[in-house]
């Protein structure tokens, strides 16, 4: 009797109890914990804290503290090390030189224009990055890396 019932008559409306949105429910917070555990999520929750912790309201109340803040930032730095290792090992010189190569040869084919204007197509261009897995910002900051 104490276990939770949906039916149609009572529950018309989406006051009471439905299994469909309980299920919902806790699978969006099973992907919003296991999202927080990712490199992404642990980044997003330092710079929040950063951005509740190092700002004039801290100061003003009284909560601000250096040291705290200092070690978020140590975290911060620890994990873009961390990505730049991964952006380093992903995209040596020789695979550098290569996708640029590409990249220009579509470029200079048109590829990317718009039908008979010299404007470039940004979906045109998205849809290639999708398609070859990495993106025109990334083979920038390719090039920057290895000071191409």
């Amino acid at each position: 009797m104490n276990e939770r019932q949906y039916d149609l008559i009572n529950n018309d409306g989406g006051d009471g109890y439905n299994p469909y949105h309980a299920e919902r429910e806790k699978r969006e917070i099973e992907e919003a914990i296991a999202w927080g555990k990712t490199r992404a999520g642990r980044k997003d929750r330092i710079y929040r804290d950063l951005e509740c912790k190092d700002c004039s309201d801290a100061r003003e109340c009284g909560t601000y503290n250096q040291t705290e803040i200092d070690d978020l930032r140590a975290q911060l730095v620890t994990i873009e090390a961390e990505e730049m290792a991964e952006f380093v090992t992903a995209w040596p010189l020789d695979l550098t030189k290569d996708r640029r190569a590409s990249w220009n040869d579509r470029v200079r084919a048109g590829e990317f224009n718009k039908s008979g204007k010299n404007e470039v197509d940004y979906q045109k261009m998205r849809a290639a990055e999708r398609e070859q897995g990495w993106s025109f910002g990334d083979l920038k900051k390719a090039v920057k890396l290895h000071s191409l």
